[in-house]
């Protein structure tokens, strides 16, 4: 081929590109749909996890401000639940990537190291799937006929290592090629059904996250479709190196309702404006005893830098006071070696310095019902969850019990050769319990020691 005819040739394609990219944008701006969004951003502190308006400036589903415009909102207001303070996450059905019954979006997203590197992110899906109907301008339980399918999270092998080198620093990791298939999550007017927790992803060794899940409007036989209308669903997140899980979020789902309809839905759920400033990371702890970089936890950095003051004889002043970690008035290796004994956790890797509450611990007794659930049981290799129901002050008897994935870091440990049930906290009423308990016999275990402590001295693995 001559040079001139492949330069002919390169002109009718870039030609037909731009023709091809001009009919899209002119299908786009023709359509009357709503295609901002907001992506979830993530965050991890200390021994918790957060999420959040993405307000990450420039970056695609964090124009906060725009998706106000788009919506008709008033200046300054935010999608929050006004009854529950829950973050709304609006999306549409009808965006150009998703088509009229799919959206990829929100995403799930972070900044360079606000996670931990490789760290675990799933969901939990929560409550019942709620649908705004038009012809009545009220939220109620979707009806039977439709459903919403997240799909795309990914479904863990029961293969985890617990090794510190293995896991890059994490409480606990899925080993090499341990995933499955895409799994899916369904949310009916009735509950949630299919499986309720699946992997998000897995953060990069920047700690950076940024997913995409697909969202599906469909019927219980799986044929795309539904009424039109706006659907609610809600969500958390959750992390394998982290106690406390995100506060719950709703998603916020339009199924071609003009934005105006769509506006009106979500108003019902936020009522007055809300402050127009977003919600900000929360701020870090008062320094601790050995955090001498002031970033709210005891780890190697705290232990490396008071090493080497004291390998350069540094003299205590104002701004070196925290290296004195024992109050002898010197920087030396003992305020190191006591800086690495304040670690709570292996290696120093996060601190665990969060108020006890139920969702920290691995146990919690419900008085009205006589209830003791047991969300982590550590046996023979293996971790299940479990419930035992109370029959008199000191004697329950085992109702329940199914192998589950390992999810706190001080779990029930049962050794099956004694018969005897260590639980190192039982959250009851506000505080907590360290409870012993012997198998009788017969499912029965009997309470043989109950002190109250203070979950903050807890030792974790």
């Amino acid at each position: 081929m001559s040079r001139q005819s492949a330069a002919q040739l390169g002109q009718l394609f870039y030609k037909a590109g731009y023709y091809c990219t001009l009919l899209i944008t002119t299908l786009w701006t023709s359509q009357p749909v709503f295609a901002q969004h907001l992506d979830i951003e993530v965050w991890g502190q200390g021994n918790a996890l957060f999420a959040g308006f993405c307000h990450t400036s420039g970056a695609a589903g964090c124009n906060l401000n725009g998706l106000a415009d788009t919506l008709g909102l008033p200046f300054g207001t935010l999608p929050v639940e006004a009854m529950t303070n829950k973050l709304i996450f609006p999306v549409d059905f009808g965006d150009l990537a998703g088509g009229n019954f799919s959206t990829r979006n929100p995403g799930f997203q972070s900044i360079r190291n606000a996670l931990l590197p490789n760290e675990l992110i799933s969901y939990r899906a929560l409550g019942r799937l709620k649908y705004w109907d038009t012809a009545v301008s009220a939220w109620h339980d979707a009806p039977q006929h439709v459903q919403i399918r997240l799909f795309g999270g990914l479904e863990a092998s029961a293969e985890v290592l617990s090794d510190y080198a293995q896991c890059a620093g994490q409480l606990l990791c899925f080993s090499e090629n341990s995933f499955g298939i895409d799994g899916s999550t369904v949310f009916t007017g009735t509950g949630v059904q299919g499986n309720p927790e699946l992997v998000v992803d897995i953060t990069s060794t920047s700690g950076i996250l940024h997913t995409h899940l697909s969202f599906f409007l469909e019927s219980p036989d799986g044929e795309t479709g539904g009424p039109s209308g706006a659907y609610l669903i809600e969500i958390q997140l959750i992390s394998n190196a982290r106690f406390f899980p995100s506060d719950p979020f709703l998603v916020l789902l339009n199924a071609g309702l003009e934005s105006s309809e769509f506006g009106a839905a979500l108003f019902a759920l936020t009522g007055e404006p809300a402050s127009g400033e977003l919600p900000k990371q929360p701020d870090l702890p008062a320094s601790i005893p050995g955090d001498v970089d002031l970033d709210g936890d005891v780890d190697r950095i705290d232990v490396a830098l008071i090493l080497l003051a004291a390998q350069n004889i540094e003299t205590l002043n104002a701004t070196n006071a925290a290296f004195d970690v024992d109050g002898d008035g010197l920087i030396t290796r003992a305020d190191a070696l006591l800086a690495k004994t304040l670690c709570t956790l292996r290696l120093c890797n996060i601190p665990v310095e969060a108020p006890a509450t139920a969702l920290n611990l691995a146990a919690i007794y419900d008085r009205a019902s006589g209830i003791l659930n047991l969300n982590d049981i550590h046996a023979d290799g293996t971790h299940y969850r479990a419930q035992l129901e109370k029959q008199d002050d000191r004697t329950f008897t085992l109702s329940m019990l199914q192998r589950d994935k390992p999810r706190y870091a001080t779990p029930a440990q049962y050794d099956a050769s004694t018969g005897t049930l260590e639980i190192p906290a039982i959250f009851i009423d506000g505080k907590s319990y360290r409870v012993s308990m012997k198998n009788t016999g017969e499912s029965t275990f009997l309470i043989t020691h109950l002190e109250e402590i203070n979950t903050l001295s807890i030792p974790v693995d």
